[in-house]
């Protein structure tokens, strides 16, 4: 029997469910234990390694996947970070081929979810009700209805939860913010988000499954007659781990640029709106899909031009593949702040203008408007290092001590999925299509869109019976 079992057997589970406050309290110099799910590009290029340095703070004992050949490199790939950070030989490092039998180890403390966006809920849902603080890569979840779930059972729990929008981490952006919030360029009117283009692609013609990958399962709530192609999946060459996987701009894997890019500069036009408890009230336009000629497989939007109406209807935030990576907040008087990845630096002798007709990481119609605010009425929390930041939430046992939450990146996923409810309603329609939300109710009136939130589910791979495995009999996804 696995221990799984024998904890399902036992109800051993269903202890920290039913628990007000943090279980895990963790003393000055005590590690906390680590594994992983998921070995792939946004792990081993980012959230690994930028966590793993903390030595003091963590210990990485566990990973876990459900293709061998990506398991044996994910222990082989913690076993050198150890060797290059601590000079230890052999690190002990734990594999799983079923994240269900991770959680179920009771050493471990907190996992980092790295898998694909289909996934999410399951996963996340899963290690909370076992327990474990949670480090969930963006967009949040697939559907708004999973959203939902994830961030019930995150209140419920009680477990520090860290979202993979690390620009709340960056100072630009928290600069920008900031003074958003504090009114420096008055009421805002408009909002332009940009968020980049995705490139048709992949092939569907159908290949052999690979021995060392169980792609019933990586399908998992979806449907399981979808031919196998690496292309859908992600790269079997080791050497090209980090290189962006097929399922990024696949439906129903994920959604596009609108969830990927989007559940950063929406995050953005969210948190400087002060909308991390709520949303937007409407959201209308149109898009462009990817070429599916020649037998490509990537279905995903490409050209998209969304509005987005907040406030009332005083407040636009416009998102559009015609403006520049980033977020511009513009005021009542034409004013604007805007931000942007890259090294800003904030000088008295910086341009109002970028030179060669590239906007910089921080900027704003006038450089006075950088300048921050002593003692600001409304002070926006972030931080130095986002995984860091994660670690000492988990240490003080506290959920709220995090830069993201996941109230707030229900919120800001949930504006994600609008727009691709939106999109997905336009298909052959010129004008496009309009969708009506209700951020208090997280509903909308039209059965098309609310088909469209329901989370996806197959046989085992199901939130309800996730749930009930724990006992939780008063939700439902």
């Amino acid at each position: 029997m696995k221990r799984r079992e024998f904890l399902l057997g036992t109800g051993a589970f269903a202890a920290p469910f039913l628990m007000n406050g943090c279980c895990n309290c963790f003393k000055a110099n005590e590690k906390i234990n680590v594994g992983v799910v998921g070995i792939g590009r946004i792990s081993t290029t980012m959230d690994i390694p930028r966590t793993i340095k903390f030595t003091d703070q963590c210990r990485f004992t566990a990973v876990c996947d459900l293709d061998s050949k990506r398991l044996n490199h994910g222990v082989k790939f913690i076993k050198d970070q150890y060797r290059k950070l601590t000079g230890e030989a052999n690190a002990p490092v734990r594999a799983y081929a079923d994240y269900r039998d991770m959680m179920a180890d009771p050493s471990i403390d907190a996992v980092m979810i790295c898998i694909p966006d289909h996934w999410h809920a399951l996963v996340a849902v899963e290690a909370m009700l076992a327990g474990k603080h949670i480090w969930l890569q963006k967009p949040f979840a697939q559907t708004v209805r999973e959203g939902r779930l994830i961030a019930e059972i995150a209140r419920r729990t009680n477990r520090v939860v860290q979202v993979g929008s690390w620009q709340r981490s960056v100072m630009q952006f928290a600069r920008v913010c900031e003074l958003v919030q504090n009114g420096r360029i008055g009421e805002i009117k408009q909002v332009e988000v940009g968020i980049g283009l995705d490139k048709s692609g992949g092939c569907s013609t159908p290949e052999p499954i690979p021995e060392n990958l169980d792609y019933d399962m990586w399908l998992g709530p979806t449907d399981e007659k979808a031919p196998y192609n690496w292309t859908r999946v992600h790269q079997q060459d080791l050497t090209k781990i980090g290189n962006r996987p097929g399922w990024i701009q696949m439906a129903p894997y994920g959604w596009g640029m609108i969830t990927n890019w989007g559940a950063h500069h929406l995050d953005i036009a969210q948190w400087g709106l002060d909308k991390d408890d709520s949303g937007p009230e409407s959201v209308s336009g149109t898009c462009e899909w990817m070429d599916l000629s020649g037998g490509k497989l990537w279905n995903v939007h490409t050209k998209y031009d969304l509005h987005y109406s907040y406030n009332g209807g005083k407040t636009d935030v416009h998102v559009c593949d015609k403006f520049p990576m980033g977020v511009k907040f513009i005021g009542e008087k034409g004013e604007w702040l805007y931000c942007m990845r890259g090294q800003a630096k904030v000088t008295p002798s910086d341009p109002d203008v970028p030179s060669n007709g590239k906007m910089k990481p921080l900027m704003a119609s006038k450089n006075k408007l950088l300048e921050p605010i002593v003692n600001p009425a409304k002070k926006v929390r972030t931080s130095e290092d986002h995984w860091l930041d994660w670690l000492e939430g988990i240490k003080l046992g506290d959920p709220s001590y995090t830069v993201t939450n996941a109230e707030g990146a229900q919120r800001s996923s949930s504006a994600c999925c609008l727009g691709q409810m939106c999109m997905e309603l336009s298909r052959g329609k010129k004008d496009g299509a309009s969708l009506k939300w209700c951020p208090k109710k997280e509903d909308t009136c039209c059965e098309k869109a609310r088909a469209m939130m329901k989370p996806f589910a197959r046989g085992q791979y199901d939130l309800n019976k996730t749930l009930a495995r724990f006992g939780v009999t008063d939700l439902k996804a």
